[in-house]
């Protein structure tokens, strides 16, 4: 059984610096469309089995699936493109097409979901706004396995409470 042995001093494991790509998520689409299609799937089932016979019923099912095929549309088209670096410090995602002037976002970054090849992140800005992300394996399999530390990782002493998040930190005594 292999121990770790933390040198005194030592609190903080840091990961190194890393810049991934964002953008472009084959898997999450995918999933979305086949979410989007089972609730259509469970619908023509609903209504093969006679709930059709209403039209208001009808009408407020198609809306409802209507509004959820708009939902994908628009999350799609409004998804971020762009960079997320981790300086050792902090959070900075350089969002926008390349070529375009570039906003960049400060903040902390919590994982939400992890499935090992595919993460979905928060990051959580200072003044409460919330990016969310969903980062692939895909996007620069080289540069996921520091990607993955970088997630996990503490950032280095110089980091002050106001690099926090909101929720980490305790109120004075």
């Amino acid at each position: 059984m292999a121990t770790l042995i933390m040198r005194r001093g030592s609190h903080y494991f840091s990961a190194p610096p890393v810049r991934y790509p964002i953008g472009q998520g084959s898997v999450l689409l995918w999933g979305m469309l086949f979410l989007w299609g089972a609730g259509g799937a469970g619908l023509w089932f609903w209504l093969l089995q006679g709930a059709g016979d209403s039209v208001a019923r009808l009408s407020v099912a198609l809306g409802v699936w209507l509004c959820a095929a708009g939902a994908v549309v628009h999350f799609w088209r409004q998804r971020l493109d762009g960079v997320l670096q981790w300086d050792g410090v902090r959070w900075h995602l350089e969002a926008g097409p390349p070529g375009d002037p570039v906003h960049p976002l400060k903040g902390a970054l919590w994982v939400r979901l992890d499935l090992q090849s595919h993460l979905w992140v928060c990051l959580d800005e200072p003044g409460g706004r919330r990016t969310w992300l969903w980062l692939e394996r895909q996007g620069a399999p080289e540069r996921w396995g520091d990607l993955r530390r970088a997630v996990y990782s503490r950032p280095k002493p110089e980091a002050t409470p106001a690099d926090e998040p909101a929720a980490a930190r305790r109120p004075p005594a």
